[in-house]
């Protein structure tokens, strides 16, 4: 049985917006999250998550997520930062008892995605800036133009 015939769980009250996130909780019971960093010798970042509102967080390894009753895998591994709703043992989707958590969040919840790449300089700086490769938004889009009082030739 593959993932995409395994419906999404339910047995909750119908939400139409709701997103089921599964993965894993990368917290520490200090909720610290610790990813290893391929530098050389030993390097890791660490991500805390604190509040003073009694605000409580999940730094997440996401695999997959349900929507609708359909289960999708994700392309890669994403890390998310999510508040708010608490992991629960994950069901359905093919994540059963396998150790992974499922967070229940709405489709307008406001989550944080951290983007990790590794590499040399020249291809996290200098490769990436290179026209075709750059954000469209980057590029100064200007246009200049000697309109000559209004005409578009020299005659």
């Amino acid at each position: 049985m593959t993932y995409e015939s395994v419906p999404a769980p339910s047995g909750r009250r119908y939400k139409a917006d709701e997103i089921i996130l599964y993965g894993i909780d990368l917290n520490d019971a200090n909720s610290v999250a610790h990813l290893e960093v391929g530098l050389v010798g030993k390097a890791e970042l660490q991500i805390k998550l604190a509040s003073s509102g009694g605000v409580t967080g999940s730094t997440v390894l996401a695999y997959g997520y349900a929507f609708e009753g359909h289960c999708y895998r994700l392309d890669s591994t994403r890390i998310f930062i999510i508040t708010g709703p608490n992991a629960e043992d994950a069901k359905g989707c093919g994540f059963d008892g396998l150790g992974y958590k499922m967070w229940r969040i709405t489709a307008s919840e406001q989550i944080l995605e951290i983007s990790t790449a590794f590499g040399d300089a020249r291809t996290l700086i200098l490769d990436s800036q290179l026209p075709g490769k750059r954000s469209p938004s980057s590029y100064a889009i200007t246009l200049r133009m000697a309109h000559r009082n209004g005409r578009l030739n020299n005659e």
